[in-house]
């Protein structure tokens, strides 16, 4: 048997060990102080007030209300989708008309741009679709997305059961994509800013 020696490792690697270390612990630290800006920068909490009050009016979860206009507009005020929707909870002129109506709001089509109007029309849209859902929000929402039409249809023809656990069964990715990124968005929500 060769009976070898074993070197150690060379000096010039242990030397950066420590400062190795202190960088990665200077880090650690910037990382922990900053969690609070980084959380609100992924997941805002703009109009804040607005959101709670009007959330709190319609029996939703705000954090909830939160994770739609995040999918939605990412919180942008004018966004406008290709296909016309607007405002922070995008929703398209004829159903803004629509709720303006029925719910015999006191405002014009054109509030729609601003944040405390559309966000009180997206939160009346989605009590109502739950309304219509008998509680069931993830057909609200998903209805919310890709209309009530093609949720009735999906629904009384059993191509989707409207759960979360069979969203996969949703024709539509978009609307796969939706519901995944709200419900996502929603638990962040909680999980930081919940008490």
């Amino acid at each position: 048997m060769v009976n070898r020696k074993i070197s150690p490792a060379p000096r010039r690697r242990r030397a950066y060990l420590p400062v190795l270390l202190l960088i990665t612990a200077f880090f650690a630290v910037l990382l922990f102080s900053f969690r609070e800006n980084l959380a609100h920068y992924f997941f805002p909490l703009h109009h804040r007030e607005q959101v709670e009050a009007i959330a709190a009016e319609y029996g939703l979860d705000p954090w909830l209300v939160f994770a739609v206009i995040r999918a939605e507009s990412s919180f942008k005020v004018h966004a406008e989708s290709p296909a016309g929707a607007r405002g922070l909870m995008q929703l398209m002129p004829n159903t803004a008309a629509w709720i303006i109506d029925t719910a015999d709001f006191d405002m014009k089509e054109e509030d729609i741009w601003q944040p405390e109007a559309n966000i009180r029309l997206g939160c009346w849209y989605i009590d109502w679709l739950r309304d219509y859902y008998e509680g069931d929000m993830e057909a609200a929402l998903a209805a919310y997305n890709a209309g009530m039409s093609n949720v009735n249809a999906w629904l009384s023809g059993g191509i989707w059961d409207g759960t979360l656990k069979n969203l996969t069964d949703i024709p539509f990715a978009e609307t796969r994509r939706f519901l995944r990124f709200v419900y996502e968005s929603h638990d962040m929500y909680g999980f930081l800013y919940g008490d």
